[in-house]
């Protein structure tokens, strides 16, 4: 059935994109990109066994049930393409195809899915990467202008800043390699996936800080201490703490168990 057609048989209708047509009924979306539906009143006035109304009416579900499947942020294109899968598990439906129809729902279930964890995946990423490239700007101000900073701030603490911002990228680098191994939420909001992001980076960073300064004053790695080359390996330090979730907390255990000694000296 043409446009004209269509349009002669089913006037009226919000009609955004057309799935299928045909003198019994009509499936389109509609200009939400929702599915929508009319059939005749032949079509209606059929009647149907109760084994076919219970496959009718549990396909009907399933379709139903998808639909309401999250699709935040999600391209047009994409969310057109997901509920025309489901218009036409609709039109298997109304020619008593139920097992096709099903098939139909579940193909469609699947699109969807990988589209929102790829969707999840980006924001995540994004929000890493723009908040590492800001922790980058800073680093090379603070390279750029090192002498005046130091002449304010003295050369360990600038050091130790600039490792914790090495941690950054270490940080970055360990999101980038376990991409496609982190479950995401898709049905997290875009919001709450830019929090994660930035968080990761800023964990990042204050592990990067906690390793400078265990470097620096000789809890791990006393040989650079000796050897007066504590910056270089501070930066290191820093960028390898971003990278690695158990490397500042297992500092943050030496540390603690450093002090508990010191205590039971004492007594």
């Amino acid at each position: 059935m043409d446009k004209r057609e269509y349009e002669e048989q089913w006037p009226g209708l919000p009609i955004n994109y057309l799935i299928v047509a045909s003198d019994d009924y009509i499936v389109f979306l509609d200009h939400e990109n929702d599915i929508d539906w009319k059939t005749s009143d032949e079509f209606d006035a059929r009647e149907l066994t109760s084994e076919d109304k219970n496959k009718y009416f549990a396909v009907k579900n399933e379709i139903d049930s998808a639909e309401t499947i999250a699709i935040n942020h999600i391209d047009d294109k994409v969310v057109i393409a997901f509920k025309r899968q489901l218009g036409e598990a609709l039109v298997r439906v109304f020619e008593g195809e139920y097992e096709n129809a099903s098939n139909m729902v579940k193909l469609a279930q699947d699109y969807i899915l990988k589209r929102n964890i790829e969707q999840s995946r980006y924001m995540f990423l994004m929000s890493c990467g723009s908040t590492t490239l800001i922790a980058i700007l800073v680093s090379v101000l603070f390279w750029l202008f090192r002498g005046s900073i130091i002449s304010i701030i003295g050369n360990t603490v600038f050091y130790v800043a600039l490792a914790s911002l090495c941690g950054s990228i270490g940080a970055l680098l360990s999101v980038i390699l376990r991409t496609g191994k982190t479950t995401l939420d898709y049905n997290a909001s875009k919001k709450l996936h830019i929090i994660e992001g930035v968080s990761r980076i800023i964990a990042g960073i204050i592990s990067g800080l906690i390793v400078a300064v265990s470097i620096k004053t000789g809890i791990i790695l006393p040989i650079f201490t000796k050897i007066e080359s504590t910056n270089i390996a501070m930066l290191l330090g820093g960028l390898v703490a971003g990278a690695s979730e158990r490397f500042a907390p297992s500092i943050i255990s030496k540390l603690d168990g450093v002090n508990n000694s010191k205590s039971n000296k004492k007594q």
